[in-house]
């Protein structure tokens, strides 16, 4: 073939490859402003509504032992109802809906300490409260080998996050800290999105039911699940055997001193 109708073949298949490009793009466009705008639409009239409900209300929640990994967080008050869609504090134009962010507070009396002992335990320990945004305080120039006392406050935030994925044409609601500080992600269809899910949504917020949760949930998720606790109990055991080892040497070393200081000649022993 000659260079000329390689060249020509070459800006063929270009040109049908943007021509692809464009008719998806058109069609992605369509998808979401016929089917996904309309639906982000009612689900954040809804929303909104029921936000501004609550708060008029003042209405609170009280949650009984919201963690099984932290029972020291006892009571707890649901309370503080926001809503945004610009993942700040305000609202977008109402024809560009991309999210819809639903949040409010979990809140108890008080305080609490954590103890961990060694470098990875207290760095886990810390980079689990920096990552479900609950309040804590402790001095981080603390020798790692030593105890670390972790003040933590009974607050944290839990959020409905609706959110376009615009490539699939689908709509997304992750869920954030609402139980045992676990995370949801539930994926829908435009046409899904109607009074009765977004009630029986609402009806899980507010902890009236589980259904919303325990029926849907899908095998690969139980097994996520399973596997998370698999590895948080494998954690466990890894800092609980680091610990023990830690106290070990520490033994050894004041036995070795306390040897040294009652025969002064052990220390000249090879």
């Amino acid at each position: 073939m000659g260079i000329l109708n390689q060249l020509r073949d070459q800006a063929d298949q270009k040109k049908a490859n943007t021509i692809d490009q464009n008719t998806v793009k058109e069609q992605l466009e369509k998808n979401y402003q016929t089917d996904i705008l309309p639906s982000m639409q009612k689900t954040f009239h809804f929303m909104k509504e029921l936000v501004d409900h609550l708060k008029f209300l003042e209405h609170a929640i009280k949650i009984e032992n919201y963690s099984s990994q932290y029972p020291q967080f006892g009571r707890l008050t649901q309370t503080h109802y926001k809503i945004n869609t610009d993942g700040f504090v305000g609202f977008v134009d109402p024809e560009q809906l991309m999210q819809i962010n639903v949040s409010f507070q979990c809140v108890g009396d008080g305080e609490f300490i954590i103890e961990r002992k060694g470098r990875l335990a207290i760095e886990q320990e810390i980079a689990f409260l920096h990552d479900k945004q609950i309040k804590f305080k402790w001095n981080p120039s603390q020798n790692f080998n030593k105890t670390a006392n972790i003040k933590v406050y009974k607050s944290f935030p839990v959020s409905f996050r609706f959110e376009v994925d615009y490539d699939q044409s689908q709509i997304k609601l992750h869920i954030r800290n609402h139980s045992e500080f676990d995370t949801y992600t539930k994926v829908f269809h435009p046409h899904e999105i109607n009074h009765e899910l977004l009630d029986e949504i609402a009806r899980f917020m507010l902890r009236k039911d589980s259904d919303f949760i325990l029926l849907q949930i899908s095998t690969q998720q139980k097994k996520d699940i399973q596997q998370r606790l698999t590895e948080y109990n494998n954690q466990q055991i890894i800092m609980q055997q680091q610990i023990q080892l830690e106290e070990l040497k520490e033994k050894e070393l004041a036995e070795k001193s306390f040897l040294s200081q009652i025969n002064p000649f052990l220390k000249n022993k090879k």
